[in-house]
């Protein structure tokens, strides 16, 4: 059937795959380490971090020994020209991974691109377009996504698939959002905003694009929980309650329409505790990124990729 996701064609070995995992030791790095390494891939044994955290040792009752060297630093260049020189040698795909912090995503792109490596960006905050520019020209490529959960990307396709082919379907409903995430997150969820964006095509049929003014009012309008109390309280029932054993990690989404009189409303909802779904996620972005890279950029010529590209090529496990 033309709707049938196609079957991946895996050209890289698990093991020939090298991981570089930027953002350690941050429990995001811990989790996305752990779900590569489970696949069968390699951890590089050097990452980038931010200049507090270089030269801490990681947890090595979790992951083997990784030197973490800070960002924007020579001996980050140092290290990563000797470990894409290594990889190389040793006829393996090297990608890096990037859940670093929202001011360092650019120049971790940029080091990327210098040093030739592949990368999965899962880091939000990041102008999109800026780091896709850091692909342009080179050898690389990369996939670029706010979330890396296949069942929100699919929740995501969907909309947007909705968007275009009902505009303005809500036309007259409010739309109000919350989400709830753990207090080091600072910046507004990412899939939230692509969310938005679809939700308020759907609620005027006159936005067809993600940068109108509209859309980027109501991504200034989404409301951040950030506090302990507030998550586990459940928002006075605008939010599930979130588990006290997963504060530390979890994305509470609500997002509503309101009619205008106030008799109907729709909520959509997506509430995921713990790390493992998105973690996964980035194993499958990798695993689809190091094919496309032993393969080339095809006649397309394309070097840039989002989840829903992963997704349609059934690479995800």
């Amino acid at each position: 059937a033309g709707g049938a996701m196609s079957t991946p064609r895996m050209s890289v070995d698990t093991a020939n795959i090298v991981v570089m995992m930027n953002g350690l030791p941050g429990k995001m790095g811990y989790s996305v380490a752990e779900a590569c390494i489970a696949r069968g891939m390699e951890l590089a044994d050097v990452a980038l971090t931010g200049p507090e955290f270089a030269g801490v040792a990681v947890d090595t009752s979790r992951i083997p020994s990784v030197k973490l060297v800070a960002g924007g630093s020579p001996e980050a260049d140092e290290a990563g020209a000797d470990l894409a020189a290594r990889c190389k040698a040793a006829g393996k795909t090297l990608v890096a991974i990037d859940f670093t912090a929202p001011v360092a995503a650019l120049p971790n792109a940029e080091f990327y691109a210098r040093h030739g490596m592949g990368f999965v960006m899962g880091t939000t905050g990041a102008d999109a377009a800026a780091l896709a520019a850091t692909v342009d020209g080179g050898s690389h490529a990369a996939v670029i996504a706010p979330n890396m959960s296949k069942q929100i990307v699919a929740l995501q396709a969907a909309l947007e698939r909705a968007a275009k082919d009902f505009p303005g379907a809500f036309s007259g409903y409010e739309l109000s959002v919350v989400e709830s995430h753990q207090k080091a997150k600072v910046d507004t969820s990412g899939t939230a905003k692509a969310v938005v964006a679809s939700l308020v095509s759907l609620n005027d049929e006159s936005v067809y694009s993600a940068t109108d003014p509209k859309v980027t009012k109501a991504i200034e309008n989404i409301e951040l929980v950030r506090d302990d109390a507030a998550a586990a309280s459940g928002m006075d029932g605008r939010l599930g309650k979130v588990p006290a054993e997963h504060l530390p990690g979890h994305a509470y989404h609500t997002y509503a329409l309101t009619s205008g009189d106030g008799t109907v409303r729709f909520e959509l909802r997506h509430n995921v505790n713990g790390r493992s779904t998105y973690a996964e996620g980035v194993a499958d972005a990798v695993l689809f990124l190091a094919s496309r890279l032993k393969e080339g950029p095809g006649p397309s010529g394309r070097r840039v990729f989002d989840m829903i590209d992963v997704l349609k090529a059934g690479a995800m496990s």
